[in-house]
């Protein structure tokens, strides 16, 4: 007898990261703990998405302070202790990449963003031009 197994497809944002990202994760990893969770919940968010965000959530808002990318940037509730802040660039429909990390914003507050706004966007020309494509 035949056997038929289904399997429900959803789509699935595919996520890149630049080298900086991956060095940040690495430590991450490597100590564990809350930043770690807070990261892979953060992660698994971004990868559930099946296209860009066109809105706002409490999750997930527009770094305003951008300006030559569209920049969103993934958060996690408050966490007094910890503060984990992921800056994502989508160059396409079911593609996101993860430009820069923010740990420990809470010191700096809003200001965080107007230097994680030009990093970010620095490490999204780099990945465009390692890819072959012009900033």
């Amino acid at each position: 007898m035949l056997g038929i197994v289904l399997l429900w497809h959803t789509a699935v944002m595919l996520i890149d990261w630049t080298s900086d990202f991956s060095n940040w994760l690495d430590s991450v990893e490597e100590a564990g703990g809350p930043p770690l969770e807070w990261a892979i919940a953060l992660l698994a968010e971004l990868q559930d998405l099946a296209e860009p965000p066109t809105q706002e959530t409490p999750t997930l808002k527009r770094v305003q302070q951008a300006r030559r990318h569209p920049l969103w940037r993934l958060a996690h509730p408050y966490d007094r202790d910890t503060a984990v802040r992921i800056i994502v660039w989508f160059p396409e429909k079911d593609h996101a990449v993860v430009a820069l990390v923010g740990f420990d914003k809470a010191h700096l507050g809003d200001l965080w963003y107007t230097s994680a706004a030009i990093r970010a966007e620095a490490m999204v020309d780099q990945w465009k031009q390692q890819q072959g494509s012009t900033p």
